[in-house]
């Protein structure tokens, strides 16, 4: 039975889901080699309101006070922001401008100490980056490395409004920014990902991760793995939606409430059993519970 976890969503929604699609780094200002991703449950959004976001991202990245756009797209252009970039953890207020002419920005910290932080977080999502990558370029093993990083190596907070900057940053998070890191990383990767808010068996708030490898849809319960095999496994990666529901975890939605999409997909299926795992080359070998070694081409 899964350890419950007080979420409170309300407060989870508007300060840490991170994803989506992405768009090329900034060009003016300081230089950043993040990208300004978002969920793709949110893939339908304008591209003018996609602009104005990234407008918005870029703002924070150089601690700009104010950003011009059609005050019309705010409320889309603040789910994105709130929802797909962890920087947002540095802003107090965003307003809109009495002119209605965009928004002005406040942020929590000094000029310099904001900058400070920027670059810490740049520098940490490069190094872990880095971690995973290991000196390929393939992105399957580079979310295999992801996932057991995350599991293995962040430990648990017991603030529940934890949002995915301070758990990249501080190497500790919650159920929620477990994902909300997974999905971020995955989306720097030019992996599409998805948040997934869902219920446990006792009725109490759950999420998980969605992502697509290979064209195809997977569910990632990170903190599930933590708490059953102190991130040292992958059995509850690359789940299936019937995987899911034997997990107990049922109402799956985006963050935009939307139903999850189906994931039927039995590719990692022998993972369900996995006792450990390596990566050799471009497969995953996966020893199962009855001592055999299987291979899966990554």
């Amino acid at each position: 039975m899964k350890k419950v976890i007080c979420v409170i969503l309300s407060v989870l929604l508007i300060s840490t889901a991170f994803c989506g699609c992405s768009s090329d780094k900034k060009d003016s200002g300081k230089e950043t080699n993040l990208k300004f991703t978002y969920d793709y449950a949110y893939s339908d959004y304008s591209e003018s309101s996609v602009s104005a976001y990234e407008n918005l991202c870029k703002a924070v990245i150089n601690a700009e006070s104010e950003v011009r756009f059609n005050i019309s797209m705010l409320d889309d252009v603040l789910q994105l922001f709130y929802t797909s970039f962890p920087l947002s953890a540095l802003v107090d207020k965003v307003e809109k401008n009495e002119d209605n002419s965009g928004v002005t920005l406040t942020y929590k910290y000094s000029f310099d100490e904001h900058n400070k932080r920027v670059e810490a977080f740049e520098a940490k999502v490069k190094e872990i980056e880095e971690y995973c990558y290991n000196g390929t370029l393939n992105k399957n093993i580079y979310a295999i490395r992801l996932y057991n990083y995350i599991t293995s190596s962040i430990a648990e907070s017991s603030d529940a409004t934890i949002g995915a900057y301070d758990t990249i940053i501080n190497g500790e998070g919650t159920m929620n920014s477990y994902a909300n890191m997974f999905e971020y990383l995955l989306l720097q990767a030019d992996i599409p990902a998805y948040h997934i808010l869902a219920e446990d068996a006792a009725g109490s708030a759950w999420s998980l991760s969605g992502a697509e490898l290979d064209g195809e849809i997977y569910y990632f319960d990170m903190m599930t793995e933590f708490y059953t095999t102190e991130g040292k496994q992958l059995r509850y990666f690359g789940m299936t939606s019937e995987d899911v529901k034997n997990e107990g975890l049922t109402n799956l939605n985006y963050t935009d409430m939307n139903p999850a999409a189906e994931a039927s997909s039995l590719y990692f299926d022998t993972c369900r059993s996995c006792v450990s795992w390596e990566i050799e080359g471009s497969n995953l070998l996966v020893t199962t519970s009855k001592g055999i070694v299987v291979e899966v081409a990554l």
